[in-house]
């Protein structure tokens, strides 16, 4: 904004020869700063499938994967029903440096997307214990993950860690 107000000065104090070619110079800019805008606008953020693999986005690397296994409307949005495979064990907890799956979680649509990074495979089947998870979750009208990926993932081995795991 200070660019195109600084431009504006120095068009309004230019001969006027100068001010045709200033003048091109602004609607071109402008119009550079219109269609970028629109742009940023216009990108479609990616639709849930069922069978589809993400990686996920993390402070640190790590080869854990969310597979998506069921989509539901829920309240005034979606539940997304997922599997986490190749969840890294942190060190500390038994079984360190090998990895573990995580068959069933359920998370917010939209905090989902926000979560997950790129798509990586489509047509693979969640976790074996994902159908178990999902029902039970059902029986206990269980809640939502409303925190990233990696947050959920934490939560997890927070709670291994204090039951002695």
């Amino acid at each position: 904004m200070l660019n195109t107000i600084a431009a504006c000065a120095l068009w309004a104090t230019a001969p006027i020869a100068r001010r045709t070619t200033l003048r091109g110079v602004l609607a071109s800019l402008l119009m550079v700063a219109f269609v970028a805008n629109a742009q940023g606008q216009n990108e479609t953020k990616p639709e849930f499938v069922p069978g589809q693999v993400w990686s996920i986005k993390s402070a640190h690397p790590t080869p854990a994967k969310v597979i998506i296994g069921r989509i539901e409307p829920l309240r005034n949005g979606s539940v997304v029903h997922v599997s986490i495979v190749d969840v890294p064990i942190p060190q500390g907890l038994r079984g360190a440096g090998n990895t573990i799956t995580i068959g069933h979680m359920p998370f917010d649509k939209v905090v989902l997307l926000e979560s997950l990074d790129r798509l990586l495979a489509v047509n693979t089947s969640p976790a074996p214990d994902f159908e178990r998870g999902y029902q039970q979750w059902l029986a206990e009208k269980g809640g939502v993950f409303t925190v990233s990926v990696s947050k959920a993932i934490e939560i997890v081995f927070q709670s291994i860690a204090s039951a002695g795991g």
